[in-house]
């Protein structure tokens, strides 16, 4: 499927992403979020691991919110330096997170579409007046990315065009709590809430909260033609790679809440020359 995106183009809060083939389109999306990647907690090798695997796999990468930790500012109440990863402890702090993470990204830089706003970024910007998420995509593409910058929330759209036949599948996306962190519901509620106002998604990603599940809803739909169907939409939220459970001060020690999984979702996709694309999503965690 990566190789046979003509276009990815940011119009307003919607991501376009424009496929054309002759045969049948067949690939894989991964969902990365929350990596906090200069934090001393990024388990930067469960995270090498994902990339590894979406890159042989030739798949698409999209990088949600909060890549970036962030919280060391000058301007930040949060900032604590032991939280920091010690070689990023330095003046020009911003730059050098930046360019490292470019680096760091680079042999995957072909594969990522989008970099998105989380929590900390918009912190930051508003902050500091910078945007790190645009500062990482402008070396990302310096380095063969097409990748585009996307808002904290928003729509990704695949427009696929199959041997003449026109499809699309629609992931709204959102670096959202929604209640999320209930330990007895776990997600149940936030999916509810957002099968509703999100009725024309295929997909809903939510990140943020460090947390993971993964929702199917079976849905009973009428097409334009007048045509009954069933289709699924999946509801999905990704935990990211900061591991600090154990450290008796932080945020999730703070809150009471348990251990959590590290890692990303897998979205397999399939488009013909008829019909509507086929998903499949699954979580690629490990404990």
């Amino acid at each position: 499927m990566l190789r046979r995106i003509d276009e990815i183009k940011a119009e307003g809060s919607v991501i376009n992403i424009k496929i054309t083939s002759d045969e049948d389109v067949k690939g894989s999306l991964y969902l990365l979020s929350d990596v906090h990647f200069d934090a001393v907690a990024c388990d930067r090798d469960a995270l090498k691991r994902s990339l590894d695997r979406a890159l042989e796999e030739d798949a698409a990468i999209i990088i949600g919110g909060d890549w970036f930790d962030a919280m060391q500012g000058k301007f930040d109440p949060r900032r604590n330096l032991d939280e920091l990863r010690p070689e990023y402890r330095c003046e020009k702090y911003f730059d050098v997170v930046v360019e490292d993470s470019a680096e760091f990204l680079k042999p995957y830089a072909r594969n990522i579409i989008a970099v998105t706003q989380g929590n900390h970024e918009l912190a930051v910007r508003k902050n500091s007046n910078t945007d790190l998420c645009d500062r990482l995509v402008f070396h990302l593409r310096l380095a063969g990315s097409r990748a585009v910058t996307g808002k904290w929330k928003g729509w990704f759209r695949f427009r696929f065009s199959v041997k003449g036949h026109y499809s699309s599948l629609k992931m709204y996306y959102a670096h959202s709590a929604a209640g999320a962190n209930a330990p007895v519901t776990r997600g149940v509620i936030a999916t509810n809430r957002q099968a509703v106002y999100e009725p024309d998604a295929d997909i809903v990603w939510n990140g943020h909260t460090h947390t993971a599940y993964l929702v199917p809803i079976v849905r009973d739909r009428l097409s334009n033609k007048g045509r009954v169907y069933q289709d699924i939409g999946w509801y999905v939220r990704t935990p990211g790679y900061k591991r600090d459970w154990q450290e008796d001060d932080s945020f999730i020690a703070q809150k009471g809440f348990g251990p959590q999984p590290v890692g990303c979702a897998k979205v397999d996709i399939y488009a013909g020359y008829k019909g509507f694309p086929r998903v499949r999503t699954n979580l690629e965690i490990e404990a």
